[in-house]
């Protein structure tokens, strides 16, 4: 409590009026018993002047004890706050006193004023009685006869009343400085009230704006110090409510773009612990859990090879690291963290290129395919023609087998160009499509029709289930026939003599569904991901003996994810392989008889 100002304020006037009244209290107490005291010793020493006189005629020559006692009488009328009066004689005898039994005549009386005043000089102390704790003021005054000592008048007058003064003025002081105490600690109180008020006002809100709540005014009420300061205080609730709402704003942006961002950004600081991470930093690492605050120099080292004290040294700069996170491939630009001139920690930004650098790769590959298939055709074109000018051309038979054989790689080589140029208007969108309702099972049917006599041939079982009234298909007849003819040929091709196809059309919810099955020689399973690449072949030797470029099923995916559909492959080595195909069925389409 005595923490606050308001009670400062009041303890520090509660102080100042104590001293203040404690400084007069014992300034007024000393001032009465000092004129009190001056004031008896002054009457005291008056009235023994004038006893003096007469004490000295009934002293001197010849004492007369009957005089100085009617002179004692008389002075105590005179005195009445005389309580003793004792003459002695010079030689500090009791002569006669207004109380013989405690001054018992004869009895000599040795003070030190008493003392003193046998030596001619008049002798005044101050002392408290052993016995009634009264203090008494005692005065030796010497009766002289010229320079010669005769007696002593030694006059005892009680201080009580002087003593009982100084108490009751004791009291009323105390009194009043209790009233004043109290009156100030009320005035206090309402004055400190008036300029702590406002500050507890300004405190709470205060309390108010860390907690986020800016809606609070504090009333101006004057127009002094306070005053000012409240209404600055509003202004500034006013200010740092736009401000933390701007700030508020620019951070949930902030958040947005980094939550929602492709790349991965971690944030360190120069402990290299992680003050942020977005998302898809912790899906690109595989993180479980959110590492916030946790130590992340392990993985800087294990999975970026860089030491984090070398890197937050003066001179470091922005650096790429490639890192492989399993079947993945991160790039990572790590930057210093800096505030002023000072490093104060790093920033990862991961970018996932794994497609990128599959495609690279494949990029790569393609070139290298497209450069073997072209060479293989252009080679041996190359080497019958030089045969032939050296001379094989004078016999007719050699001559036409050199030439045929030159124009089946001429073909070749035609047939491949233009599947390359069909991917490459498939790919840059350049395809005309002649899309209109059709129905699959006759389009199926015509490349059954056309492909039965190479199946016939290889004396191959065929097997077909297709629906008759089939849903029609929103589909380029001419492409989807490609399609299914590039997918029986090979069946036919890869199945030996003496196998099965069979053939399968129905439809599953809003989608047509074709099934292309074989008991051929199948696909090992880690071939499988990769049979829809170009040129990617799984026994090369016997896909270029049987006439295949590598770029058939290339260009079906294309043809039938064009159309929206969807084509996958299942297959097991030595057990055959299926080829499943769905396209979208036209939505309340007629059904065909075909």
């Amino acid at each position: 409590m005595f923490r606050s100002i308001q009670w400062k304020l009041v303890s520090i006037y509660i102080l100042l009026i104590l001293l203040a009244m404690e400084v007069v209290g014992v300034y007024l107490v000393q001032s009465i018993e000092k004129y009190h005291v001056n004031k008896l010793s002054d009457d005291l020493d008056i009235k023994a002047q004038l006893m003096s006189d007469l004490v000295k005629r009934y002293l001197y020559p010849i004492p007369s004890e009957q005089g100085i006692d009617d002179l004692i009488k008389l002075g105590q009328q005179a005195g009445t706050e005389i309580n003793y009066i004792v003459i002695l004689d010079e030689t500090a005898s009791i002569i006669t006193s207004n109380d013989e039994t405690k001054f018992q005549k004869g009895v000599k009386l040795l003070t030190p004023e008493i003392t003193q005043a046998t030596f001619g000089s008049e002798a005044m102390d101050i002392r408290e009685d052993p016995r009634s704790k009264i203090r008494y003021m005692y005065l030796a005054y010497p009766v002289k006869n010229g320079s010669r000592v005769v007696g002593i008048i030694y006059l005892i007058s009680s201080m009580e009343d002087i003593y009982k003064t100084i108490s009751n003025t004791k009291a009323i002081l105390f009194i009043a400085t209790l009233l004043a105490l109290l009156v100030t600690g009320i005035l206090g109180y309402a004055l400190s009230k008036t300029i702590t008020g406002p500050i507890q006002e300004v405190t709470r809100n205060a309390a108010l704006m860390a907690q986020g709540n800016f809606d609070r005014k504090i009333q101006v009420r004057s127009n002094d110090e306070i005053g000012k300061l409240t209404g600055m205080f509003n202004f500034l609730t006013t200010r740092l409510k736009e401000t933390m709402e701007e700030i508020s704003d620019e951070k949930e942006k902030m958040e947005a773009i980094l939550t929602n961002m492709a790349d991965g950004v971690i944030a360190l600081n120069s402990r290299g612990e992680v003050i942020h991470i977005n998302p898809a930093a912790r899906q690109m690492l595989s993180l479980d859990k959110d590492p916030t605050g946790e130590n992340f120099e392990p993985a800087l080292k294990e999975l970026f090879k860089i030491n984090l004290e070398e890197f937050l040294g003066e001179d470091c700069r922005a650096r790429e690291v490639l890192v492989k996170k399993g079947e993945a491939v991160l790039k990572s630009i790590i930057a210093p963290l800096k505030r002023e001139s000072r490093v104060i920690g790093l920033i990862l930004v991961l970018q996932d290129i794994t497609r990128q650098f599959s495609l690279e790769n494949m990029r790569k590959e393609f070139v290298a395919n497209v450069s073997h298939e072209l060479r293989t055709p252009l080679t041996t074109i190359k080497s019958y023609a030089e045969t032939l000018l050296d001379g094989a051309m004078d016999e007719p038979s050699i001559a036409r087998q050199f030439m045929s054989v030159v124009y089946n790689e001429a073909e070749r080589m035609t047939r491949l160009v233009n599947d390359l140029l069909e991917l490459s208007r498939l790919d840059n969108k350049e395809t005309r499509w002649d899309k209109k309702p059709i129905s699959p099972s006759g389009i199926l049917k015509d490349v059954i029709s056309k492909m039965l006599v190479n199946i016939k041939k290889k004396n191959l079982a065929l097997e077909t289930d297709i629906l008759q009234h089939s849903p029609d298909i929103f589909a380029d007849r001419d492409k989807i026939e490609q399609v299914f003819q590039n997918i029986l040929s090979n069946a036919i091709k890869y199945t030996p003599e003496g196998g099965k196809i069979f053939i399968r059309l129905d439809s599953i919810e809003d989608r047509v569904r074709i099934i292309f099955g074989d008991t051929g020689i199948g696909i090992p399973k880690e071939d499988l991901p990769r049979l829809f690449e170009r040129f990617y072949r799984v026994d090369k030797t016997r896909s270029r003996e049987l006439g295949g470029t590598g770029l058939g099923l290339s260009i079906a995916k294309e043809i039938v994810e064009a159309h929206d559909g969807i084509i996958t492959i299942d297959s097991e080595l030595g057990h055959g392989t299926q080829v499943t195909i769905l396209l979208p069925a036209v939505a309340d389409s007629k059904v065909s008889n075909m």
